[in-house]
């Protein structure tokens, strides 16, 4: 089988179905196109992973024919946003090559600009129902956002949701024990995106207000932004590290008691009740309960798993932790920590592979 990955700049979903990729079928051709844009979603790791790279670059529409005609995809897997190449493969190869758009964010959801410097199409909307309804299959990162889509739109293309997963090969292959002692009050972790402009990943007043309930907060952030340094400088409890290495950080996460996943709503709240991000799986993958805000696909993964807490209020944030049992909660996150990983789950886009190029 050969797959051709379509995106605007590679992204780690794309390195992480890549490694379930390899690890299912080993005889697999990869092969990536991306436009405008440098590798640094790799941050630094993951390039040999593919067989070949494709810049499209200023004539995506002719560039994309020249890889097609080179590269001879069974299967092109288009990720947004935003849904431009998507709606250029459809155009191009609609009756050739099978196109799976794969949703991480709804434009339609969003109140601000995607956060990855490429300028927003015109008319993006119709580019959304476009990708969404041309596609020969439909994959999202959450039921939630598969349940706004079809709210939206009219899908009868089989579709598939698979989470942001960890991948199992990163992990830490053996826990400390649930029974550890990191100190009082608890220690919480955040590693990521950070942001100041007001939208989900502008934390600073999240983190403010986790600190001032007496807690202790490090972040790890995935681009260095001076602002939270300088936050971290006065206020006691909150600590800013350098950006590590996915290898370095998640062998880092382990001393933790708790992961945070809290975003700001002010602007997507609608955006943030369909996402299961990629931090989630990391810390449960680590041996660490996930604590978040209420946004709906987390809180349902975090409930129904029972792996961490979804808070209503940050108010008397560190009574509301002594009274869970982490010990117990860690034990369930190590129990299932594996099961959530790409390896583990890998098989069921294989299975939408075959039966959508059949």
């Amino acid at each position: 089988m050969r797959v051709l990955f379509l995106q605007q700049q590679p992204c780690m979903r794309a390195l992480k179905y890549a490694v379930g990729l390899r690890s299912a079928l080993g005889s697999i051709k990869l092969g990536f196109a991306y436009q405008g844009q440098t590798l640094s979603g790799w941050y630094g790791s993951g390039d040999e992973l593919f067989d070949r790279w494709w810049d499209l670059g200023s004539e995506p529409r002719k560039r994309l024919r020249a890889v097609a005609e080179e590269f001879r995809p069974d299967i092109i897997h288009s990720h947004n946003l935003p849904d431009s190449l998507t709606a250029i493969a459809l155009e191009l190869f609609a009756d050739q090559v099978p196109v799976i758009n794969d949703v991480h964010d709804l434009q339609s959801l969003r109140r601000t600009p995607y956060e990855h410097g490429f300028p927003e199409p015109r008319e993006p909307l119709a580019l959304e129902r476009q990708a969404v309804e041309g596609c020969s299959a439909l994959v999202t990162v959450s039921e939630e956002l598969l349940m706004e889509i079809r709210a939206r739109y009219r899908i009868t293309a089989p579709t598939l949701t698979f989470a942001n997963y960890a991948i199992r090969r990163d992990l830490p292959r053996v826990l400390p024990p649930p029974e550890r002692r990191n100190g009082h009050p608890p220690r919480l972790v955040y590693q990521g995106t950070v942001s100041t402009n007001g939208g989900h990943y502008d934390l600073r007043g999240i983190f403010a207000a986790i600190v001032g309930e007496g807690l202790l907060l490090d972040v790890y952030p995935s681009r260095n932004v001076p602002a939270y340094a300088e936050l971290a400088g006065r206020l006691p409890g909150l600590r800013v590290h350098a950006t590590l290495s996915p290898p370095l950080l998640l062998s880092a996460l382990p001393e933790y008691d708790f992961g945070w996943a809290g975003f700001n709503s002010a602007l997507n709240g609608a955006h943030l009740d369909t996402c299961l991000p990629n931090k989630a799986y990391e810390y449960v993958g680590c041996g660490l309960p996930v604590l978040t805000l209420g946004h709906r696909a987390l809180a349902r993964l975090v409930g129904e798993g029972r792996l961490g807490l979804s808070l209503a209020t940050l108010d008397d944030l560190l009574g509301q932790l002594s009274a869970v049992d982490l010990v117990e909660l860690r034990r369930r996150v190590a129990a299932v920590r594996l099961e959530l990983t790409v390896e583990a789950n890998i098989g069921r886009l294989v299975e939408l592979y075959e039966a959508t190029a059949g």
